[in-house]
Formats: C-alpha cells, structure tokens, sequence
C-alpha cells in the first residue's frame, strides 16, 4: 500500500497583486518549458549482448537515463494541469513498454506452436494492466499522488521486469527450442506458476486487484494448461531418442546466415549424401512400370537387394546443394517420409536415389476406379502423412506443396512424404505466389494475400489434403485459379457434406477439417492438437498397421473500469483558482530514474563496470532474473566490486532456478571451485544437465567431457560423452570442434 504524499501546503494570499500573480505565471511558463526540453524519453530497439544469447530483446525497448527535475510554482488550473504532466513523464516510456509487449506476446500467439492455452492465459493477464494504463492516462489528476511515489515508481519497473519474463517464457513454451530447457512437464507447470503469482504480487502492489482469479476462474485455467503440457508430452514421448537427435540438427542446419558455417561443415561432412556407383544400381524384372514421371524422369533400379527410385535433376550450382542434399539424407531418417540413398548416374545423367514406392502417389492411388479405400485405412495414411509433417516441423522444416499427389504409398500400403523440391526453412525465404496453378487448391488464404507462410499454412493445406482424400477428388475441380482464389479469400470452402456420415471417422475428418480451415491462422489447431486427435482416434478404430485396400466387388472480454487509486472521484475536475493550492510552496519530490536492464549491459561492453553494477543490482532487486545472474557475474569475477564467492553462488542459484541457463552454467562452475571433497558432485551434475538439456554449448561440451573422462564420480562413457562434444560443436562452441577435429587425426 503506498502512503499518501503528504500535503503540507500554504494558501498564497487571494489579495496578491494582479501584477505580481501575472509575472510569476510568465516565470512559471519560462520554467516549465525549459524542463520539458529536457525530458528524454528515449526508444532503442536494442538487442541483448549476453555472452550465452539467451536474454530478450524487446522492440523499440524503452530507456529511461536521466532524472527529471520537477517544476514548482503554480497557482491556476493551467498550471496544475502541468504539474501533473510532469508528475506522470517518468511513467509514459513504461506505460508504452506494457503495450510493446502485449503487441509481442499476440505475435507469439498467432505463431505459437505448442501450449497455445498457456499462451492465452498469459496474455489475459497481460491485457488486463494494458487496459489499467488506458486508465491511468485517463485519470492523471486522480493518481498524482502514486506518481510522485518513488515506491510506486520502482513498483512499475518490477512490473516491466516481470512482463518481460512472461514473453520470454511464452516465446519459449510455444517454440520446440526454447521448450528444450524445460526437463520435464513439472518443470514448465513450475515456471508457469511462477510467473503467475510475481505476476499477481505486482499487480497487487499497484492495486490492479482485478487482475486476481477468483478459485473458479483458476480451477478451469489450470485445467486448461495441464491438458496442453499432457498432450505436448504424449507427442513427445512417441517420438524416439534417436528421431530427436535428427530434428536437433536439421535445425541447426537449416538456420539461415554464416553464424552457424564451422558447425554445418561438420554436419555436412558427417551427413553428406552417400555416392552411389553405377554398378551398384542393378536392372529391374522388366515392367512396364520401371519408368514413372509426367516426363518420364523417374527410372527403377535395384540396389542392394531393394527397389529404389533413380530421379533425374539438374545439376547448376551443384556445389551449393551439398546442405539440402544433407537435409534430404537427415529427413530420411523419420519412417514417414521417402527415404534418400543417395546420388548415382544413370545413362551418364546425375540421379538422387530414392526408396521406390510400389503403389505410386496417393493421388493416382484414389483415382484408379478399381480402389476402394475403406476410411480406416484413409485414417492409417492421415497419421502417417501427419506423423511426416509433424516431424518436419520439429525440425525446422516446411514442405508447401501439401497434397495427395506427393504422398507415396509402399507396397504395405505405408504413407510417406515426398518432393520437397519446394520446401524451405520455417525461418528462411518462402515461396512467392506467382505460379500457384499446380497448388492454389490447397493453399492457405493468408498465402494467397501474398503474406508469409509458416506452419498454420501447412495446417490448412493438411486440411485441403484430408478433404481430397475424404472425398477422393482434388478440391474446386470445377474451378479456375482466380475462382478459387477469391472463393477462398471470401471465407467460403469446399463443401462438407461427410459432417452427416454414417462412419464416424468420416464426421472426425470432417471436425478436423473444419478447424485446419479457419480463415484466421491463430483460431487452427496447433501440431500437438492435431497428433493428439489422431492418435485417440486410431487407438479407437484401428490397431498395428495400415489395413489392406479392397479392389470393389477466442471471445472478447468486457473489463469494467479500475480504480486504480482506490479513491472515489467527485466527478469535478474543474479547478477553482481561488482555492487551488499554490504549488509553488509545494516541495515536489523527484523520481529517481531506473535505468534499462539494456543499459547496464551496454555499459558493461564499455567496461564500464561501476554503472553497469549499479543496473544489475537495482534490477536484481527488482525481481528481474537475468539481473540476478548478471549480479552473481559481477560478484565472483570481481567486476567493480570485491570477489565474494559465496555471495555470487546464492544469485547464481535463484537465477538458475528461475531458468536462466548461463546462471545454471556458471553456477555448476561455481560448486566446482568449492568442490573439496566432492559433496557436492550430484549438484554440479544436475546443474550441468540442466544448461545442457537447454542447448547450451558450453555446457553439452563439458558435460561430455565429464562422461568422456569419467569425472566427477562418474564411470567413463565415452560414447555419451562424444555424442554430447558433437552437439557442442554443431552450436559452434569451440573448444567442442577442436576436439573432434583433433580425435579425427
């Protein structure tokens, strides 16, 4: 509760010359301007320098050096009007920063890959305190008193502090990359409820008591958030170690730039497509089907006892493929998509091999009158075709042209994935929309407004692909491009008419079809939703394998407005000049400016270490987590401050047990130092996991080294060991490359 600013005022005497009252407003008005030119609310949209990288960096970040020296005299409502501008400056920049991150944590929404529902209950949260400084700016005069408050000032700033966090946690639970730092399920629910209850205490301090959950509310949203972390772990836990393994590096090899170049030459050459010769590709019993294609590009071989697929392309700026070609190898490796053996030359043209798929593409498959699929097996190729995809996106890839016609069928009537001649990187360039006539029919409206395609694109095209293989037709058959191209962008589809189906796979479909549709990409399910649906869904209809064919015989919400002051408002505002206070005689405090987190980092680039110290310290005693690390850096290197070993390592722990994986790092190093007697082996272990679980590459390297050379109590594993140095040097740590490079020797 902040205490009221106590007013010990005068009353100027009402009999005052005219000309005097009259020069001390020109002085006034002289004095005001003069400090209003001096105000520096200053953006940057500055991003963080952390050695590990893993701080947020906030658009257009709000800075705040300076201290503002309030004016003084008034003594008419204009002048008042003033004062309380003033009284309200330090507070703008923060009131901007709250509606920065709201528009950043709608971004994380509509790109969300996972925890679509934690995500959503942040952000209620979060609009709730936008909708308190819609208020206050409204109601400036009413809370004067808490903007003259240094307590409630700094009260602001842990709310920006603690607004900040919750992006970076959505960011992170909403990304397969940021989840990695998370151990487990209990984890993530931690941090959520972390973040949660800083997040009310705040709020509490400011009296945004509406922000408080009633039980109920709470009973629901808990509900909601344990479904979402239970369905992501189901999805997780199907997956192998192994296929995990292959997702970690696709998406460091499909990163776009120079940065991660040392590391995708080792994977590369680790990787790298397989030459096939000649002479290992045999000749096939003759058939008529041994050559496929429109242009008859696709020949059948026979290498090492299987049937491959031998497809001819183009060999300009051979030399740069040598990364997709490897992509091509690694996306092999999931059971769900054709496999790639490598390259060969068949009647002196270069071929890429690939696994032969005896029934053709789906498309054909469907079409060929003779076929009746019953809907069991249309679901068993759903999952495999979605088991595909959803693979590929945990690794960083899109495909962009989703359809029946590049779905192979195997000879066990196996679903997979095939032609990724259009397929990119989900943060690389995507494909324009000019030549969409092979493709419009699946393709997303927001695509067809020539917007950037991600995941909830690929979404609707699944959707598109489910409904063809439904109805066994491609979509719009009947319609030209521009048709359906405004036939879509006006929200209307293909019909449905399987919702009334007596099979009640195909009303499934139908649901799944409906919701990949929305117009709206944030209102499609998510990757996880989608898997967990089919995986209930075949648990229920079908079991083991794919069956045989048979030839025929978000609303809005309406907040009341806050009282932010908890003061009754007399409705007046009108100011009687007669018995308006003279401001004048008012010792008007000055709010001591808090600079940005962003500051104490710029500063320590300068080393300038004094200023940087005094950032981390107040921020650190603000709740903010990365400043608590930063706080625990300073202690033990003895920046500015003396080395305290024991003070660092207690910051170094909370910061760690806030998720900050540096602090989780440096505090393991920490416990090494002080390790005499080896006590304290599990601890330094379990910290180590921890930074290392979250991808950092000084961690994977030295927890290799650790299992490699048997250390720490621990037997040598030096399998373990080496996987974990292979990973550090896929980060572009170096002390990682130099070892693999050396045991290459």
């Amino acid at each position: 509760m902040f205490s009221k600013f106590k007013k010990n005022l005068s009353i100027r005497d009402s009999k005052r010359k005219k000309k005097d009252k009259d020069k001390s407003l020109e002085n006034l008005k002289i004095k005001n301007h003069s400090n209003v030119s001096n105000v520096s609310n200053l953006t940057a949209d500055s991003q963080n320098t952390v050695e590990s990288n893993h701080y947020f960096a906030e658009a257009n970040k709000v800075h705040l050096a300076g201290e503002y020296d309030l004016p003084g005299a008034a003594s008419t409502a204009l002048t008042h009007m003033q004062t309380v501008g003033m009284a309200v400056e330090p507070f703008l920049p923060l009131f901007t920063t709250v509606t920065n991150i709201v528009d950043s944590l709608n971004v994380i929404r509509e790109n969300a890959k996972y925890n679509e529902k934690i995500c959503d209950a942040l952000l209620d949260r979060v609009e709730i305190v936008q909708h308190a400084v819609k208020s206050l700016k409204r109601k400036q005069q009413e809370n004067e008193d808490n903007f003259r408050e240094q307590d409630y000032y700094r009260a602001w700033i842990r709310l920006i502090n603690v607004l900040t966090s919750i992006k970076k946690f959505a960011k992170d639970v909403t990304q397969q990359t940021g989840l990695q730092k998370y151990a487990n399920a209990n984890a993530l629910k931690e941090a959520f409820d972390r973040n949660i209850k800083e997040f009310e205490s705040v709020c509490t301090d400011l009296h945004f008591t509406i922000a408080l959950y009633s039980a109920e509310q709470r009973e629901i949203e808990n509900k909601q958030v344990l479904e979402d972390i239970n369905n992501l772990g189901k999805a997780m836990s199907d997956i192998k170690d192994e296929i995990k393994g292959v997702m970690r590096i696709l998406n460091i090899l499909i990163k776009p730039g120079d940065a991660f170049a040392p590391a995708k030459k080792l994977l590369n050459d680790e990787h790298k497509a397989t030459n096939i010769e000649y002479s290992a590709l045999k000749e096939p019993n003759a058939d008529s089907e041994n050559i496929r294609g429109s242009q008859k590009t696709i020949i059948r071989k026979v290498y090492r006892g299987l049937d491959v697929a031998c497809k001819k392309f183009k060999t300009e700026n051979f030399d740069s493929l040598q990364t997709e070609l490897t992509i091509l190898n690694l996306l092999g490796k999931c059971p769900k998509i054709i496999t790639f053996y490598g390259l060969s030359e068949v009647d002196k043209t270069k071929v890429m091999v690939f696994e032969w798929a005896s029934i053709g593409n789906l498309k054909e498959f469907y079409s060929n009158s003779k076929n009746k699929i019953p809907w069991t097996a249309k679901l068993s190729f759903v999952r495999d075709i979605f088991c595909g995809l959803y693979f590929m996106h945990e690794s960083g890839v899109l495909h962009h042209d989703v359809q029946c016609a590049n779905i192979l069928i195997t000879e066990n009537y196996e679903a997979k994935i095939t032609n990724f001649k259009m397929s990119r990187d989900v943060q690389g360039d995507t494909t324009s929309c000019d030549n969409v006539s092979d493709y419009v029919r699946w393709l997303a409206p927001e695509k067809m407004r020539n917007e950037r395609y991600t995941t909830k694109c690929e979404m609707f095209s699944f959707g598109m692909l489910v409904w063809e293989l439904s109805y066994q037709k491609v979509p719009y058959a009947n319609m030209k491009v521009k048709e359906i191209q405004n036939h879509v962008k006006s929200k209307k589809r293909e019909t449905l008419e399987i919702l009334s189906h007596k099979n009640p796979i195909a009303v499934e479909f139908a649901n799944l079809i409906k919701k990949a549709w929305e117009d709206n990409p944030a209102l499609r399910p998510s990757d996880v939703q989608v898997q967990s649906t089919i995986k209930t869904l075949c648990e229920r209809y079908i079991n083991g394998s794919s069956p045989l064919i048979t030839p025929n015989a978000n609303s809005e919400i309406d907040i009341p407005d806050l009282e932010l002051n908890h003061q009754k408002s007399n409705g007046n505002h009108d100011f009687d000049v007669k018995t308006t206070p003279n401001k004048e005689d008012i010792p008007l405090p000055v709010i001591n400016i808090i600079k940005p987190f962003e500051d104490g980092i710029a500063a320590h680039k300068k080393r300038n270490y004094k200023e940087a110290w005094e950032c981390f310290n107040v921020h650190s005693g603000l709740g903010l987590s990365i400043a608590k690390y930063w706080k625990g850096y300073y202690l033990h290197s003895g920046n500015y401050v003396e080395k305290n070993l024991e003070e660092a390592l207690k910051w170094f722990k909370m910061a760690a047990d806030e998720g900050v994986i540096d602090a989780q790092l440096r505090y393991a190093f920490g416990l090494i130092e002080i390790n005499k007697d080896n006590s304290k082996n599990d601890e330094i272990l379990r910290y180590m996991k921890l930074a290392a679980d979250a991808e950092n590459g000084s961690a994977m390297f030295h927890l290799g080294d650790i299992y490699y050379n048997g250390k720490l109590g621990l037997s040598k594993n030096q399998e373990k060991g080496l996987n974990l140095i292979k990973l550090a040097a896929y980060k572009n740590q170096d002390d990682a490359i130099e070892f693999i490079n050396n045991i290459k020797k």
